[in-house]
């Protein structure tokens, strides 16, 4: 679409999906409407009088789906291109596509109006997705961000000094997921944070084109190093440079729920003096076509302690640290096998589990995203090594 409207660009234009019905007389109602248009109409919103394909719902259902909106009908060109994201959401800036023109709609909804109206011109088809695409809860999961993200999108925050949090981002050749990630943080509804990004040696050009076109904010670090040191070492230099009380992990290729900072600083100030405060988490698994297909929702152990962490390596996820008692475990282990590239995760709340306290909170506040790519799904059969090296170690601890 975006370049489609670079090289044809009327003053309006059209959108619809595969199945739609365009009837003869449509034109004259498109003139009609044209004809009452303003300055601040970004566009025309359908209220379809007929629709194609639509699934009968049963008197005995409970509850009915959530209503997931179509997007304008009718765009204003000019409103469309200009601003501050010119076009459409690309792919890694909104892994959801076929959310991008409700994107765009709430994005534009707070500088211009729409009008809805009723079509007898233009049959709707109505898309019915299989099964296991789950889209009733995918929308559910997705459609906070977008609405989050269209309420803040005009507004600058910022720096707090100091924050409350320090978010670590760790990044490797991520272009592709960096935008989206930054983006859940840009939204959060707690606005005192700092996000430090750690460049951990990506030999991409394309993430060094990602770094340096992420939305200008004060309270956003980018660190570059020149060799690859892992995981383990990137964090460590996050926690050295980390100016709040708190330390939250941002995997690259996951994003936050826009409440996620909220939920988590409350319960750090109910239960007071916690040294690790945990969540639940949404799982996505990326298709091979990147395709994100909702899974379930991960509740993670209402409590951890050493051996289960170890024994049954729980992917714990938000992950939110008191830096204080970071500081005095010395952080992550960059010394243990595979050198803190892999496992530091379990390493690191195994050894707090042991003397330190470890809350739960019982709420999704967290996208995992599951892909074979991933470090860890490339070495399925490490960690039985990795546990067995640390196991002398961790029973000096205890």
């Amino acid at each position: 679409m975006n370049e489609a409207l670079s090289v044809e660009m009327f003053p309006w234009f059209m959108t619809l999906y595969a199945g739609d019905d365009v009837q003869p007389h449509a034109k004259i109602e498109l003139d009609r409407w044209l004809r009452t248009t303003s300055d601040q109409l970004a566009g025309f919103i359908l209220n379809p009088v007929h629709t194609l394909g639509q699934p009968q719902v049963s008197s005995s259902r409970a509850a009915s789906p959530p209503h997931i909106p179509r997007g304008p009908l009718i765009w204003r060109t000019q409103a469309v291109m200009n601003g501050h994201q010119k076009g459409f959401a690309t792919k890694d800036q909104l892994p959801f596509q076929k959310y991008v023109l409700i994107d765009k709609q709430l994005q534009l909804s707070g500088q211009y109006e729409w009008s809805e109206i009723d079509c007898q011109a233009i049959l709707c088809h109505h898309r019915r997705a299989p099964a296991w695409m789950k889209e009733a809860e995918e929308w559910l999961a997705v459609s906070p961000l977008l609405l989050a993200a269209a309420h803040t999108h005009s507004q600058r925050a910022e720096a707090v000094s100091p924050p409350l949090v320090t978010i670590a981002l760790c990044t490797y050749n991520d272009s592709e997921y960096l935008t989206w990630a930054v983006r859940s943080v840009l939204v959060q509804s707690c606005k005192d944070w700092e996000l430090v990004i750690l460049d951990d040696g990506s030999t991409s050009e394309e993430t060094e084109a990602c770094l340096q076109h992420l939305p200008e904010d004060s309270r956003i670090t980018i660190v570059r190093q020149q060799k690859n040191r892992g995981k383990a070492h990137a964090l460590n230099r996050i926690l050295h440079l980390s100016h709040a009380r708190w330390l939250l992990e941002l995997d690259a290729d996951d994003w936050l729920a826009p409440n996620a900072l909220e939920v988590l600083l409350r319960e750090a100030h109910r239960v007071q003096h916690a040294d690790v405060i945990y969540g639940n988490h949404v799982e996505w698994l990326e298709r091979a076509n990147k395709q994100l297909v909702y899974q379930r929702v991960h509740t993670a152990p209402s409590s951890l302690s050493c051996d289960s962490l170890r024994n049954d390596a729980y992917a714990i996820a938000p992950r939110m640290f008191n830096v204080s008692s970071l500081k005095q475990v010395k952080g992550w282990n960059e010394d243990m096998l595979f050198e803190g590239r892999l496992y530091e995760d379990i390493d690191l709340l195994s050894r707090l589990s042991l003397h330190h306290k470890l809350y739960h909170v019982p709420e999704s506040i967290y996208h995992r995203r599951l892909r074979s790519s991933s470090t860890t799904h490339r070495h399925p059969l490490h960690y039985s090594a990795w546990r067995n090296s640390t196991k002398d170690v961790f029973n000096e601890l205890e």
